[in-house]
Formats: C-alpha cells, structure tokens, sequence
C-alpha cells in the first residue's frame, strides 16, 4: 500500500508539473514554432534519429558475439524497438523492457536465460558507464557556464563521483570473479527468494566475469559502439534546436543530453513532468528562455513515443499481452 501510494504521489506530481510547464512557457513555444521553423533541419534530424538506433544494435551484437552467438541485425533491431517500448511506458529507470529482451532473445534467436540476461546487464553496464564519461564532459564544462546555480553544480558532481564509485566497484568484482548480482539480490530479497534464485544469479555473475576477464576486446569494442551513439545522440539535438533556428555550443548540447540523462531516472513513466521542467529550466539559465527547452523536451518526447509505437506494433504481432505475461516470469 505504501509503494502504491508513493506511485501515485509521483504520478500526480508528475502531471503537475507537465501542466505547469506548459502554462508558463507554452504559448512563447508556439510562437517559436511559427516563426523559425526550417523543414531542412527537421529531415536532418528524421535522419540521424533513425540511424542513431544502429550503434545501440551494435553493442548488443558484440557482446552476444563475446559468447558465442552470432544473432541477425535485424533481430536484435527488432527486439531492441520492442523493449525501448516497454521501458518508455514503464516507471522505472529506463530498465522495465529487459525481461521481455531476454525472452524474444530466447525465442527469436535461441539464447538462453542466462546468457541473455548477462548480455544485458552488460549492455545497460556499457550504457551506464558510457553516460557518466559525458557527464563527467557536462560537469567539467559546467565550470564555464556563469550563471549556473551552485547547488545545480554540487548535486550534479556529487551523482557523478557517486556514480564513478558504483560503477567502478562493479568492474573490480566482475573483473576479479567476485560476483556482483547475487550479493545485491541477496540484500534485496527474503532467504526463502534466494534459495531459489542464488545457483542463477551465480550463474550470471559468472557469465559476466568470463566476459569482463576474458573479453577485453569485445568489452571495447560495446564501449565504442556506445560513444558512437551518444555522438549521434548529441548531433540529434543540434538539428533539433536549429529546426527552430536556436544556435547552440557543443556545451549546451551536452548538458541538454546529461539532463535528460539525469530526468529519465525520476520513476515516472515517460518521465512525465520532470523532462520539461528539467529542460525549461536548463534553457532558462542558459539563455533567458525555458520556452526553448519546453519546445525541445516536447519533441523529444513525440520522439521517443513514436519509436515506442513502433516496438509496440512489434510486440503485437510477436504475441501482445501473452508475450508481456511470460516475459515477466522468464525462467533462468
């Protein structure tokens, strides 16, 4: 009862704070909108979004190829649209796709649990630790910008350095064979859990191990991949503002990206809310104007629902509602 109640505290505020970004800045956004909109830049940036999703692909595909699988690009597209979809809707970090990625591994390619669960842990690794080498950029650059509050700065630093020391710890214990996972599980969950899960999530610690000793190259290799698109990611947001004819620096670029990196953690759906205060907000401390980031924030979010439509086209013609049941009851 607790946990619902926090649900819908956050649902509700969530909404109120969508609305009431949309009340102070949505009609300066409008006028944005009418005057300097640019058909050219639009078609830039339908371009580069589409491509963007190949070095996420790509990633995956490496690691898979760490282990001995070798799975069809246009599978792992596939399965990568279907679970983006999930974890779009879902109010959790960005990771409620996952189950449903290892069960269509399983039956579009013939992965096992275990392996399929290593590969994306290892994935949201790469994604994570990938994201905290731009942070770090954005922190560093955040020095430059003059009227920048302090606590913005400090809050900022201190997820960044706290970050650097999770991700940091996880790297040492899965690059010495310690395990990671069912140390975490084991602090989650009651003894009667894990005595059914502790031989699985040994298991998997010892899958990821073997990657992190022993596949160094591919480990890279998944990094790259990861840069790639966070450059993608980033030139994205350069044909997004100039689609309204906004001039921005590589600094505003990146900080528009570590915020939406630090918004997508708030356990809402969509991160409904928190994506156009976060954005209006930055926008307004940069350049005197939140309507610009309300404008950036609302296309970014018809953005990430229309690739969502797509994975959920996916997930209908994989099965629909039965494929989502048995996706949350995957089975090592």
């Amino acid at each position: 009862m607790r946990v619902n109640k926090v649900k819908l505290a956050l649902l509700v505020g969530s909404v109120v704070l969508f609305f009431y970004s949309l009340y102070f800045f949505g009609i300066d956004s409008l006028d944005i909108i009418s005057s300097n909109f640019n058909a050219k830049y639009l078609w830039l940036y339908i371009v580069v979004t589409l491509f963007a999703t190949f070095p996420l692909v790509w990633r995956w595909e490496a690691i898979l190829r760490g282990y001995g699988h070798k799975v069809n690009f246009l599978t792992l597209l596939k399965i990568q649209f279907a679970g983006y979809a999930v974890s779009y809707v879902t109010p959790s970090a960005r990771i409620g796709g996952e189950p449903l990625r290892i069960y269509m591994l399983k039956k579009e390619a013939d992965v096992d649990y275990k392996t399929g669960t290593a590969s994306i842990v290892l994935d949201k690794y790469m994604e994570y630790a990938g994201a905290l080498t731009f942070g770090i950029v954005g922190i560093i650059l955040l020095f430059f910008v003059p009227n920048m509050p302090n606590f913005v700065r400090t809050w900022l630093i201190v997820l960044v350095f706290l970050s650097i020391a999770i991700l940091s710890y996880i790297y040492y214990r899965l690059n010495n064979d310690k395990g990671f996972f069912y140390n975490l599980f084991k602090m989650i969950f009651s003894k009667k859990r894990m005595r059914k899960m502790s031989g699985h999530l040994k298991d998997v610690d010892a899958r990821l191990s073997d990657f992190v000793i022993n596949h160094k190259r591919e480990f890279f290799i998944s990094y790259m991949f990861y840069v790639m698109s966070a450059l993608l990611f980033l030139l994205e947001f350069k044909f997004l503002l100039l689609i309204f004819g906004v001039a921005s620096t590589s600094l505003d670029v990146i900080l528009i990206v570590v915020v939406i990196g630090v918004t997508n953690l708030v356990p809402t759906p969509m991160a409904l809310g928190a994506l156009e205060a976060g954005q209006s907000g930055l926008f307004y401390i940069l350049m005197g104007s939140g309507s610009i980031g309300l404008l950036l924030s609302l296309v970014h979010r018809a953005r990430g629902m229309a690739i969502s439509a797509v994975g959920f086209v996916i997930i209908i013609f994989f099965g629909g509602k039965g494929l989502l049941k048995k996706s949350g009851k995957v089975k090592f």
